[in-house]
């Protein structure tokens, strides 16, 4: 049995990009493959941390890509530098990392984006495309962002050996956004990355067993709506609404809540409307008082250039934060375990797998169950 794990995402590669990855598809054939749910609402930040901590926001506190301060009136942004190399600024859980480093357990990663659930291991390398605007707009979001991460995690297995590699593949979702799901970007983008995972698993595999999975899918989108807008029309004001297609409404007056409910369910694009006591996994302080879901097309916008209720969305092409289908349902694939139990899986249960691996009990607070 292989002594050593890689753990690598594949931002935005929701299950039907599989047609175009033989590679990853010829993997999951010869391993362990589950479709599973993503955990809503469907965006990078809430998704990675729920893995590497195993909890639901609700316990670690990131419920959106960061979470909004009501105190401070002010966004949290994951990206902050003096987050990603301080997670538990933001994170209040431990994370995997956390609790492997108890037992001696040597950890390494790399990220497409300054990831804070995967920064906290014992050598990170961060990525260079966040120095100036000009070298992100160049290498920021496209395929070639993951060609620098498959070179820094080969070094890392070159130079550190680690026992855990986490490895999180970007370009997918940015070429998603900017083009739109199995647009001629985004197949540049899965052909890049499925190449990259098997020049990654060739040199693993004798010592490497494998966890991948996708933190969420893209939908095709046409039309942004401003609900902080909208709500002000129906004299509901409100101190932030994120952006995406899930978010949450944060309520001037939250004795307000009800009415905003009902004025919402008749919003244009709005597919599903929620307390956040309806939702246990988002039943915080950190969360709004109300969480919206977009139908198919539509995304929630709330920048400036996004002026008036809704119009036309000619500069994202692609979006995920909805609980719609191509953003749900994802990728869970296990490669190179001897006994693999994918009774219901979800990726809430790759924290226990990923301690059990390496000979540690789930702590009691932590979620699901192992899958080895």
């Amino acid at each position: 049995m292989r002594k050593k794990l890689s753990l690598i995402s594949l931002d935005g590669n929701g299950v039907y990009n599989l047609k175009h990855m033989p590679f990853l598809s010829e993997l999951a054939e010869s391993g362990s493959f589950s479709v599973v749910d993503s955990i809503f609402p469907t965006l990078t930040d809430l998704v990675h941390t729920s893995v590497m901590t195993g909890v639901w926001p609700k316990n670690h506190g990131v419920v959106e890509n960061g979470y909004y301060d009501r105190l401070t009136d002010r966004k949290v942004n994951f990206y902050d530098y003096e987050v990603a190399f301080n997670p538990h600024r933001v994170i209040k859980a431990p994370t995997i990392v956390d609790l492997l480093r108890q037992k001696g357990v040597r950890t390494a990663s790399v990220s497409g984006y300054t990831m804070p659930p995967f920064s906290g291991t014992d050598v990170r390398i961060f990525p260079p495309f966040f120095a100036n605007d000009k070298m992100y707009r160049q290498h920021g979001r496209d395929w070639r962002k993951d060609l620098w991460v498959l070179n820094s995690a080969l070094y890392l297995y070159e130079e550190c050996r680690p026992d855990l590699l986490l490895v999180h593949f970007a370009s997918i979702d940015g070429m998603s956004h900017d083009h739109g799901p199995l647009s001629e970007g985004s197949l540049k983008a899965l052909e890049t990355v499925d190449t990259e995972v098997r020049a990654l698993w060739e040199r693993l595999k004798e010592e490497y067993a494998f966890i991948i999975f996708a933190d969420h899918g893209q939908e095709e989108v046409h039309t942004w709506v401003n609900l902080r807008v909208y709500l002000r029309k129906h004299g509901i004001e409100t101190l932030r609404v994120s952006s995406g297609g899930g978010v949450h409404v944060y309520l001037r007056d939250p004795n307000q809540a009800e009415e905003a409910f009902q004025v919402l369910r008749r919003a244009p694009g709005v597919g599903a409307v929620f307390f956040r006591e309806d939702l246990e996994h988002l039943n915080t302080q950190n969360s709004g008082e109300l969480i919206v879901s977009a139908k198919p097309g539509y995304w929630f916008c709330s920048h400036r250039m996004c002026r008036g209720i809704k119009g036309v969305s000619h500069w994202v092409k692609g979006m995920h934060g909805s609980m719609n289908e191509p953003v749900m349902k994802v990728p869970l694939i296990l490669w190179g375990f001897e006994r693999v139990k994918l009774d219901e899986p979800s990726l809430i249960d790759i924290a226990p797998t990923v301690l059990k691996f390496f000979g540690l009990e789930k702590p009691g607070n932590m979620v699901g169950k192992s899958l080895v």
